[in-house]
């Protein structure tokens, strides 16, 4: 719990153009753009923020973010998407179909789709990050272990938390579904990243 940097987000006076930690405005991006695409809809998702890490810069992707879509809270359905940069990999996705039937069919292996658009839509304008070492009741910080709202959810055996996100904490409406944390993650090399939610 003491390796947990908690964090407040509050609106920016101006846009953020620097590659920093910040939620919402546009990416700034440190290699070539690659904005994702939803699975579904084949639409750009709705960027939500960036996190700088060691080696570089972690950006965060969900499709239609402020309204339910089937499936959002998934690591593997392609309704959501960690981009890390510079070097990362794009994830292919192992899509679970009809994961409730007697008869599911195969899994779907989709890589994710992007896109070269430098800006798209945002969940806000831009939000600074401030650290709040003080604040060690909240449930939003970069690094340390996760605190689950359910059970355990590593979306990829080996993969390492990042940071994750408190819905009534972010001061922009944000659909991790009833009072929901999001989660990201890192693969052991750093090149590729997973997101989910759960909510109570």
């Amino acid at each position: 719990m003491s390796d947990r940097l908690y964090f407040a987000v509050e609106p920016a006076s101006a846009p953020i153009t620097e590659p920093v930690t910040k939620m919402g405005g546009q990416p700034v991006w440190v290699e070539e753009p690659q904005w994702p695409l939803s699975s579904s809809e084949k639409t750009p998702m709705t960027f939500i923020g960036q996190i700088k890490f060691p080696y570089g810069m972690v950006y965060l992707f969900i499709t239609n973010a402020t309204e339910y879509v089937d499936n959002a809270w998934e690591a593997e359905f392609g309704e959501n998407a960690v981009i890390v940069q510079p070097g990362g990999r794009l994830p292919i996705f192992e899509i679970i179909r009809d994961r409730f039937s007697e008869n599911p069919r195969p899994s779907l292996i989709e890589p994710l789709a992007v896109t070269a658009q430098p800006t798209g839509p945002t969940i806000s304008a831009d939000h600074q990050v401030w650290g709040t070492p003080e604040d060690t009741d909240s449930r939003q910080f970069i690094g340390g272990d996760p605190e689950w709202m359910q059970a355990p959810q590593v979306p990829i055996a080996g993969y390492r938390f990042l940071a994750q996100l408190d819905s009534h904490r972010l001061p922009f409406p944000i659909n991790f579904g009833d009072g929901g944390i999001g989660y990201i993650f890192l693969s052991p090399d750093l090149k590729e990243g997973r997101f989910l939610f759960q909510n109570s």
